[in-house]
């Protein structure tokens, strides 16, 4: 079965006040099966304006990102996120050659 990716990418404001979010969601993503991959808040853009923030959260399958995200525990989370940041995600699926 194919993996299933959470991509963020933007701009972190307050950082001190992304730690209550950033603490709930390392403690949390094992629970669901998920696990980052990617967490890079001063990444080197080359091309674009995503912001310096890049994140690629990886989860059992797309249906597990996609229940995980819309789950009452996250968009909880998300609550303490969006004061503080300017960011994307996207919800992707792992190409299987």
């Amino acid at each position: 079965m194919a993996k299933g990716y959470w991509i963020s990418t933007g701009t972190i404001h307050t950082p001190l006040a992304m730690v209550p979010y950033i603490s709930r969601l390392t403690e949390w993503l094992p629970t669901v099966g998920a696990k980052f991959l990617v967490r890079d808040v001063q990444c080197d853009v080359r091309e674009g304006s995503p912001g310096s923030l890049n994140v690629i959260i990886e989860f059992p399958s797309l249906e597990s990102a996609v229940s995980a995200y819309e789950s009452t525990d996250y968009q909880s989370l998300i609550e303490l996120r969006t004061p503080h940041s300017d960011l994307t995600l996207s919800i992707s699926e792992e190409l299987v050659a």
